[in-house]
């Protein structure tokens, strides 16, 4: 399209040439005027000449400036290098040369902070332990990050643009959605994974009114939380239960007692040994859940030395040869006088040895065998307590070192089950480890290692 003034000086020239040709055809009245222009008809060329060449100067100096700053401004061409030549101008080329310039400046500032902000944030998400999720009105995921994959196994190669049912495939999730949709209000659910086996818990928010439609999902694995709770009821349990068991003989002996017994001596004599022995048993209850909660919390400290193994292993095994003995058991232990020494609380450890030996001796028939022993493994000295007892099923393994679990042959025995508890934390006070490996009705091995000092 031409510019004005090119429209204008074209139309100009071609009324000129109009009244050029008509000159001919112009009667006698006309001749002194055609005379006149023919004898400016030179003069008239040059000055469309000049009209021609004002023309093409304007183009330059304003047409030319302009189309330049337009498609800058567009964007068609991005080099600024062609309009700064143009800012020092004292017209409004100048002026809009100049304000081009600096908004396309502040523009990629802005643009430039704006995809920082997005790399900020989409660091975060993926970064985030917890799972997010963006739902849109369709049920389309806008956006999931790395937690959530993790969480329900999505693959990785997985990526926007799917339905939630295509992505988290979890009927919970689905449901919680749709009830949030028509509520529009924050919801909140616990579910299980299918897979993991995690505890999660689905928070849906709304994103009303700044971007309507959209849900918000956050995921929190709760499954620690979830196990603590687990632990906190089975320990509340099993407090009862072993509080239960010498408070209701306590209860009868002295019900007993009242009725008449006091006036027999023999039987007399007897229930008293009884309460003796009920009150030693809840004592020792109570003492133990003393010991292993100040464990639990750091308030036992350490009374560390340089001990050699076999000094803590023969300690320990002499105190209880004599137990052993009497459970007719064949007891033998195996320590080299060359072993690197540890640095250790001894007490505590003793008290982790004497309570392994102690139920291997109570879990073993007579005529069985025990063996203790400490070897050197991979910076680490290794003590063993092996028996040829009753064995552990493999499903109570794992549980053994919970407070007060009892397996089912175990459960006639005496003891409050806090024992091996106790024994794993003062283990993990020394950085070391504990464990077992059994087969049933052909003994148990219990192991403990414990870092060498250096």
């Amino acid at each position: 399209m031409p510019s004005l003034f090119w429209q204008f000086y074209l139309g100009f020239l071609l009324i000129t040439i109009l009244i050029l040709f008509s000159i001919p055809t112009l009667g006698i009245v006309d001749i002194s005027l055609r005379d006149l222009l023919s004898t400016y008809y030179p003069h008239l060329l040059v000055l469309l000449l000049l009209e021609a060449a004002s023309a093409f100067l304007f183009q330059t100096l304003t047409q030319k400036p302009l189309r330049y700053i337009r498609r800058f401004l567009t964007g068609k061409d991005a080099d600024s290098l062609k309009i700064e030549k143009y800012i020092h101008r004292p017209d409004e080329i100048g002026a809009l040369a100049t304000v081009a310039i600096k908004n396309a400046s502040q523009s990629d500032d802005i643009i430039a902070d704006l995809i920082s902000q997005q790399r900020y944030l989409a660091s975060i998400l993926e970064n985030l332990n917890d799972g997010i999720c963006i739902v849109d009105h369709n049920g389309i995921v806008r956006i999931v990050n790395q937690a959530t994959k993790r969480m329900f196994n999505i693959p990785e190669n997985a990526v926007s643009g799917q339905t939630l049912v295509e992505t988290i495939r979890h009927y919970k999730v689905q449901e919680l959605w749709q009830e949030c949709q028509q509520k529009k209000v924050q919801l909140t659910m616990q579910l299980e994974t299918s897979i993991n086996r995690n505890y999660l818990q689905c928070i849906a928010t709304p994103l009303d009114p700044y971007s309507e439609g959209n849900i918000l999902f956050l995921f929190q694995d709760i499954t620690r939380l979830h196990q603590l709770e687990v632990v906190r009821r089975d320990f509340v349990s099993n407090v009862s239960h072993e509080l239960r068991t010498p408070l209701t003989s306590l209860k009868l002996i002295t019900e007993t007692l009242s009725d008449g017994a006091m006036n027999d001596p023999p039987a007399q004599q007897r229930f008293l040994a009884q309460m003796e022995k009920e009150i030693d048993n809840l004592t020792q209850l109570v003492q133990e859940l003393l010991e292993l909660s100040r464990i639990e919390s750091g308030l036992v400290p350490l009374q560390k030395k340089i001990v050699a193994p076999c000094a803590l292993l023969e300690s320990a095994a002499n105190r209880m040869q004599v137990q052993a003995e009497r459970a007719g058991l064949h007891f033998s232990r195996e320590c080299s006088e060359k072993l690197p020494s540890i640095m250790i609380d001894e007490a505590r450890l003793e008290q982790v040895l004497i309570n392994l030996i102690h139920n291997a001796i109570k879990f073993t028939p007579p005529g069985g065998n025990i063996h203790v022993s400490a070897i050197q493994q991979t910076g680490t000295i290794v003590f063993a307590v092996q028996d040829t007892g009753i064995g552990i099923p493999q499903k109570d393994i794992d549980r053994i070192f919970e407070r007060f679990y009892k397996t089912d042959r175990s459960r006639s025995k005496s003891g409050t089950g806090l024992g091996l508890s106790i024994a794993r934390h003062l283990v993990q006070a020394h950085q070391g480890k504990l464990w077992v490996e059994s087969v049933v009705n052909q003994g148990s091995t219990f192991y403990f290692s414990i870092p060498i000092s250096h």
